[in-house]
Order: structure tokens, then C-alpha cells, then sequence
């Protein structure tokens, strides 16, 4: 019982010491890079009342919960770059001590803490952990539905039953891809239900799950309808290069560095490894004749829990391969890198299997040390880049330096939301325009003039914030009655400052 009690607190500390090291990595520049569309979005939302932030919700892509707990967060912590990222990196840290649960409830408690290792040093995961989205919050549940869903199949009772209902409606409610963890489970219990001997869970209970699940889901159903079908066409169809974007990200984020290709590289090697167990039967090395030596040599070799490294291979492709295939053939496309991070954590445990089937403890401990030299190389890189557009300087430069009563035109025109993050100016009138697009008609053109005339009639000075490449015609437009007398750019952005022509 001694053993026992120290080898619980020998991994008790380890998983501190790496919750601990996740927690650090995920607060550290918090607020250092700008709110970004997206995250500007998330902030407009959950300044709303909860009834306008539904309706706001579901004329957009995603559903609710997300931005229902961001209301309240902000509330009390307020609507700073780092208090709204918060949020996020909280969701990030509890991913930690859930995925070694769950490594060790499908492995054992080292398998378990190396995942918690490559979590908590990933840079795709922590970049998502610093950013006012829900896809950190996707991480955890998915995580919680997965180990509920194991637990169940173990043994159906009643906290297996509730939990996994309750982690598993949160996460359809927080993104719409928590449905492809669904249907990674569904896949894998139709596996067993067709191979398994012994069929040791019930399905009549399965059944009854699925269908408390998708009841409680069916308030919002038909906006998801309604959501698929008003959607706009904002995605190419993808290829098989974003799948390796995708693995690619998972390694390294989106950072240029070049070690994330070694460390995918080593990833995938180990992913195929997580499905052996090896170790010498005899041989022994002779570094005068090494490769007589090696002649010498015989190894075992056998298949080490296939089930489970199955299940883990069923929740990754899933997850990545069903929208991919489904974005193939619809006209509106759905397949992003960012929305399959919930097959990442699996991914990381296929990694962390395969370190610990490696044979020979000092062999083991430089694959480790590798993974960990990699990952960090990929932090500083992560660190040190610029990944959001610089509005905040942007619009801080007109803040500084607009008179009172200049116009600001503002394209595209969904850039106000970002705008009204960052703006601190009441003085200044704000129009927006929307883009005109690659190839606009004639009668765009019209329009579009008339509508910047409209907006800077009878001022003497107007401010243009640009965040796309189609600004020329704008430019082209301004430039036939004021002068251009200034141009500052930024990372994403670029401000504009004309004159009236005397």
C-alpha cells in the first residue's frame, strides 16, 4: 500500500507540475495580440441581453453556449483583451488533468500524463486557449463525453449515463462539429455491436442516450436548418492538402517555424507505433562488427490494445474525414482546420501510446525530450509572430489623431465590430462600406459610388480603414474630390487619411 501511495503521489505531482506548465503557457501574452474579427463578434454577442444574443446567434453559424457563458464571464471580469481570453485559457488548463483521466482510463497513468505533456505544450491548442471562441470549451467536452462514452461502455449506470448526456449536449451546443464526436462513438459501438464476442454494453441504453441527446437538442434544430440552408458560400472546397494542414496544425500550430514538419513528422511515426509492443528475444550489440551484430538480432513484435488505438484512429478521422467528404459535395463548404481541434486530443494520445511502447527507458526518454524541444521551438515561434491583424493599432491612430466631426469609413463593413471594440472616439461619424467584391457589376459601381459621395458630403476630411485588398475602386472614388495625405500600414489593416482638394 506504501508503493501504492507514493506511485499516486508521484503522479499526482507530475500532473500538477504539468497542469501548472499548461496554465502558465496559456496566460502567458494573453492580451498581447489584437481582438480579431471573430473574437470582436464574440464580445458584440455577449454584451447582448440573453433573448437579443439568441437571436443574433442563430443568424449566425454556431450555436449558443459559448457566448451565453461569455455574458456572464464578462460581467464580472470585464471586456479587456486578456479578460475575455480568460475564458478561453481556463477551459484550456481543465483540458489538462481530463485528458490524463482519460489516457488513464484507456492506458494507464503514464500514457495518460505524456498526453497531458503534448497538450499542454501544444501551440495549435494554446493559440485556441488565447482567443475569445469557443473551441477550447469544444476541447474539454469533448474530452467529457468521450470518457463518459468509455465509461458507459464498461458499465452502464447512472453516472455514466448522466454525464455523458449532460458533456455531450454542452458540446453540440457549443459547435456544431461536437455531432462528428457523436458519430465517432456511433461508429464504434456499431464496430463492436458487429465484431464483439461478448456485446458487454447494453443497446438498448445506448439508444436511449442518443435519443435524450439529440430530444434536448431539438429547441434548436430548426435554426441549424435554417442556419444550413441561409448560409452563406465563405469556403473553398478543400483538398487533400488542408488534411495535411490540418495534422500540420496540430504539430505546430500556424507559426512558419520549420520544426513543426520534423515534429509531425515524429507525431505520425509514433501514432502508427501506439498499435506495437516490441522487445528483443536475443542479440547482442558488438561495435567492432555492428553489422554482424545486428545479424544476431530477434525481435517480438505484437499488436498492443488494437480496440483502443481504434477507437482513438475512428475519433480523429471522423472528426476530420466526415466534413471533408461532406464539403466535397455541397456548395457550401464546412470544413476548417480550427473546427476538427477536438480530434487533436486523440491524436495526442495515439502520440503518447506510441512513446510508451517504446522499448529501451533512455530510448523512450529522448523521443520525449525531442517532442519537448520541438514544441517549445514552436511556442517561441508562436510567441514572437504577429497572428491577428493590428486593429487596435490601426484604429488607435485614428483615435489619436481625428478632429471632431471627421468622417471614418470603415470597410469591409463587417469590420465594425472590431471597430467598436477598439474605437474610443464618439466624435467622429462612422460609415461602413461593403466590399464590392473581385468583379462587380456596373450597377455595384453606381451604387457603391453613391454611397461613399452620400457618406462624405460636406466634409472636409475623411478616414478610411481598409482590411481587404479590393479597396481600389474606394480609393479611386475618394481621390477624384480629396487628396491623399497620408497611409499608415498595419498587419491586416491600412489607414487612410484625405484632404478636401481647395
Amino acid at each position: 500500500m506504501e508503493v501504492a501511495g507514493r506511485e499516486i503521489t508521484k503522479y499526482n505531482v507530475a500532473l500538477l507540475t504539468i497542469v501548472l506548465i499548461g496554465l502558465l503557457f496559456r496566460v502567458y501574452h494573453l492580451g498581447t495580440q489584437n481582438i480579431w474579427l471573430d473574437e470582436a463578434f464574440s464580445v458584440a454577442l455577449a454584451k447582448m441581453t440573453l433573448p437579443q444574443m439568441v437571436q443574433a446567434t442563430a443568424a449566425d453559424v454556431h450555436p449558443p453556449l459559448y457566448y451565453v457563458l461569455l455574458h456572464y464571464w464578462i460581467i464580472v471580469f470585464g471586456t479587456s483583451e486578456s479578460a475575455v481570453r480568460l475564458i478561453s485559457a481556463l477551459f484550456g488548463v481543465l483540458a489538462l488533468p481530463m485528458i490524463y483521466v482519460f489516457g488513464r482510463q484507456l492506458f494507464n497513468e503514464k500514457v495518460g500524463l505524456v498526453a497531458a505533456l503534448i497538450l499542454a505544450l501544444s501551440s495549435f491548442n494554446i493559440q485556441y486557449s488565447q482567443e475569445t471562441r469557443m473551441y477550447s470549451l469544444m476541447v474539454l467536452l469533448a474530452l467529457l463525453s468521450m470518457y463518459f462514452f468509455w465509461r458507459f461502455l464498461q458499465q452502464s449506470n447512472l453516472v455514466s449515463s448522466v454525464g455523458y448526456v449532460l458533456s455531450t449536449t454542452l458540446l453540440v451546443y457549443t459547435h456544431y462539429y461536437g455531432w462528428f464526436v457523436v458519430i465517432a462513438q456511433n461508429i464504434y459501438v456499431v464496430t463492436l455491436l458487429v465484431l464483439s464476442k461478448h456485446r458487454a454494453y447494453r443497446l438498448r441504453d445506448w439508444a436511449v442516450l442518443q435519443a435524450i441527446v439529440v430530444a434536448l437538442f431539438v429547441p434548436w434544430m430548426v435554426v441549424l436548418v435554417n442556419q444550413i440552408f441561409r448560409r452563406a458560400a465563405l469556403l473553398a472546397p478543400p483538398t487533400i492538402a488542408i488534411i495535411i494542414y490540418t495534422f500540420s496544425s496540430y504539430s505546430g500550430a500556424f507559426t512558419s517555424y520549420s520544426g513543426k514538419a520534423v515534429l509531425l513528422a515524429l507525431f505520425l511515426l509514433l501514432s502508427v507505433l501506439s498499435l506495437f509492443a516490441y522487445q528483443k528475444v536475443r542479440g547482442v550489440m558488438d561495435w567492432k562488427a555492428p553489422l554482424k551484430a545486428l545479424k544476431s538480432y530477434s525481435w517480438e513484435v505484437r499488436f498492443q490494445d488494437p480496440t483502443t488505438v481504434y477507437f482513438l484512429v475512428v475519433w480523429v478521422l471522423s472528426i476530420i474525414m466526415i466534413p471533408f467528404v461532406i464539403s466535397r459535395f455541397v456548395t457550401n463548404p464546412i470544413y476548417q482546420a480550427m473546427y476538427t481541434i477536438a480530434a487533436s486530443v486523440a491524436f495526442y494520445l495515439l502520440v503518447a501510446r506510441g512513446i510508451l511502447n517504446i522499448n529501451g527507458r533512455y530510448t523512450k526518454l529522448a523521443v520525449m525530450g525531442i517532442v519537448v524541444v520541438l514544441s517549445v521551438a514552436n511556442l517561441q515561434a508562436y510567441y514572437t509572430s504577429i497572428t491577428k491583424p493590428q486593429a487596435r493599432e490601426a484604429i488607435s491612430l485614428i483615435d489619436a489623431n481625428a478632429n471632431s466631426g471627421d468622417v471614418v469609413l470603415v470597410s469591409p463593413s463587417y469590420q465594425s465590430y472590431v471597430w467598436n471594440y477598439y474605437n474610443n472616439r464618439t466624435d467622429v461619424a462612422v460609415k461602413l462600406l461593403d466590399s464590392l467584391g473581385a468583379t462587380p457589376s456596373n450597377n455595384s459601381r453606381e451604387i457603391h459610388i453613391k454611397e461613399i459621395q452620400s457618406d462624405v458630403l460636406g466634409n472636409d476630411r475623411v478616414w478610411f480603414l481598409e482590411s481587404s485588398s479590393g479597396a481600389n475602386f474606394t480609393l479611386s472614388v475618394l481621390n477624384q474630390s480629396y487628396a491623399n495625405v497620408y497611409i499608415k500600414g498595419y498587419y491586416g489593416y491600412r489607414v487612410y487619411l484625405f484632404e478636401k482638394r481647395a
